[in-house]
């Protein structure tokens, strides 16, 4: 606890926004005291590779796990330890321990809820029923832990993995590594819809077949079958025979302990301002859990990714310990890998482009990453939303063996900076055949854009000769 005179900063939840927020309240003020509460009973992993242990590229579970080392009279860790509830008036919230079961108060004179999410259950027959018993969810250690024993004991090696996003997918193909016979569904037609047009879609779900699976998008599930155990699925009808179904259909917010401070929740997510402030005085909220806005516009937005909660938490650490500084906002920059196949996106899709009153267009491109005498030179499918009249860039999607990646951190910061494919053109990229070409996929997605917008070449406004000296 904080000592006399010390300000008591405390974090609720150990992932990547409460560790940040954590750092950075230490780093802005020196002598304040930070108290880190987590359920779990070890410090803090990476959920974005649980999908990687279950197919065997990292070796175990434990290898996931980082230690958050305390520090002296400025910052304590309460593992295995619950808040049960905030006094915001008060400013104290009550504290379990899961191992003694004791009960007590803590004061705090900032508070920053970074508690994450709980995984959603589809509310069809047998879902809830068989939860455990050939059901699972892939959210922490303990759950794809269970999955993976699951898979690799299952007499029938046959798995439905329900849900299309990054995780379903990763997971999906793990599955097929332990030699499952997957099927993997969806109750709308596209593949990670948020990210994706349905025509860069396509291209995953060609991946997905090519590696002998199922894919039943735009079916759904009915049910999930079986007494004591799972035995099947229905999916519009048909009867397909299982015994492992993977929930992987999205995320809710842990808002109970923010409606209980008093905090604004709107559409099941905390309300924050741009300095990752609640509605409440001194109560900050981070991550998967908050509702923030887009960095192209301010229009309400969410980002349930690591690389959006680690800036929050930086964000709110700094305010919380006395600092100023604002988060920019959501740009939705995403990136999974599916068999090797990299799939990036950034910014908006034509569909939520158009929905938020733009004007806009989607132009798409295939092309070589490096010329084509080189070995292991590989296609990249691109394609960018812009708006007809000036050819602003407002998202872009990449997806292809090698590269998808790095083509949309540029896009990305193209959009954070307000460019358009004018920009683009003009960008000077490296080039060197091993690596890339001289006329890159993004030069040529460019030039193709502003032709396909008829818009003239960029004028020359001012001819000048550089000042050589004789």
């Amino acid at each position: 606890m904080a000592g006399e005179g010390q300000k008591e900063i405390i974090v609720i939840g150990l992932g990547a926004s409460g560790l940040y927020s954590s750092k950075s309240a230490l780093n802005t003020d020196r002598k304040c005291h930070v108290t880190i509460i987590e359920k779990r009973d070890f410090d803090q992993f990476s959920p974005c590779g649980l999908p990687f242990v279950i197919e065997g590229i990292v070796d175990d579970f434990e290898e996931l796990k980082h230690i958050v080392p305390a520090v002296k009279g400025r910052l304590d860790k309460l593992l295995s330890h619950e808040v049960l509830a905030i006094d915001s008036k008060a400013k104290k919230i009550t504290v379990k321990d899961l191992q003694t079961g004791e009960e007590k108060l803590m004061g705090y004179d900032v508070l920053i809820l970074s508690n994450g999410t709980t995984p959603i259950n589809l509310p069809i027959p047998g879902a809830r029923e068989l939860l455990g018993k050939g059901v699972h969810f892939v959210s922490d250690i303990q759950d794809a832990s269970s999955l993976l024993q699951a898979a690799k004991s299952s007499k029938m090696k046959s798995s439905v993995v329900v849900g299309g996003g990054a995780i379903g997918l990763e997971v999906a193909v793990g599955l097929a590594e332990l030699g499952h016979e997957v099927v993997i569904t969806k109750r709308t037609e596209p593949p990670l819809p948020r990210n994706l047009d349905p025509q860069m879609g396509k291209h995953i779900v060609e991946k997905l077949v090519s590696l002998g699976m199922r894919v039943t998008f735009g079916k759904g599930i009915d049910s999930i079958n079986g007494t004591d155990k799972v035995v099947s699925v229905t999916i519009d009808g048909e009867v397909i025979p299982c015994d492992i179904v993977v929930m992987a259909v999205g995320m809710k917010a842990n808002t109970k302990l923010a409606e209980m401070a008093g905090c604004n929740v709107v559409k099941g997510s905390v309300i924050v301002n741009n300095k990752m402030q609640t509605t409440v005085p001194d109560i900050f909220a981070t991550g998967d859990l908050v509702g923030t806005y887009s960095r192209m516009d301010r229009t309400p937005a969410t980002m349930p990714l690591a690389t959006s909660a680690f800036r929050q938490g930086m964000v709110a650490g700094t305010n919380a310990a006395g600092g100023s500084t604002g988060y920019p906002g959501v740009m939705n920059t995403f990136l999974t890998v599916i068999d090797g196949l990299e799939i990036a996106s950034a910014g908006y899709n034509l569909e939520t482009a158009i929905s938020l009153g733009y004007d806009a267009i989607g132009i798409s491109t295939r092309g070589d990453i490096k010329p084509h005498y080189m070995p292991e030179c590989s296609l990249i499918n691109l394609r960018v939303i812009v708006e007809k009249s000036n050819g602003r860039i407002l998202g872009a999607q990449a997806i292809g063996e090698q590269g998808a990646g790095w083509r949309i951190n540029i896009f990305a910061l193209a959009i954070h900076g307000g460019m358009t494919l004018y920009d683009l053109l003009d960008a000077e990229l490296a080039y060197n055949p091993p690596v890339s070409q001289m006329y890159d996929p993004i030069t040529q997605l460019a030039e193709i854009g502003l032709k396909r917008l008829k818009l003239p070449p960029r004028e020359c406004v001012e001819p000048f000769f550089p000042k050589w000296k004789e």
